[in-house]
């Protein structure tokens, strides 16, 4: 006569050693990327006022502000992760 089958678990599945260090590994690039667009878009911020270039400082105060707002879901997710 067959076992009948156990009834699923709503534990959450613990997470390895090897899970764990590729989920900080996918954290730390996004990291990267994410300061990497912030430092620039800063820096094409200040050197378009440099310049006083205002055709280019609107594209540049938008890039600062999509650059911001990548930023805080950057940090957003990885809470949501933990």
């Amino acid at each position: 006569m067959a076992r009948a089958a156990d009834p699923p678990r709503d534990e959450p599945r613990r997470a390895g050693p090897v899970r764990r260090a590729f989920r900080l590994a996918v954290l730390a690039v996004t990291l990267l990327f994410v300061v990497a667009a912030l430092a620039i878009s800063c820096a094409l911020v200040v050197y378009t006022a440099y310049r006083h270039d205002l055709q280019n400082g609107v594209f540049a105060l938008l890039l600062a502000v999509l650059s911001a707002q990548i930023a805080i879901n950057w940090f957003l997710w990885k809470d949501e992760e933990e």
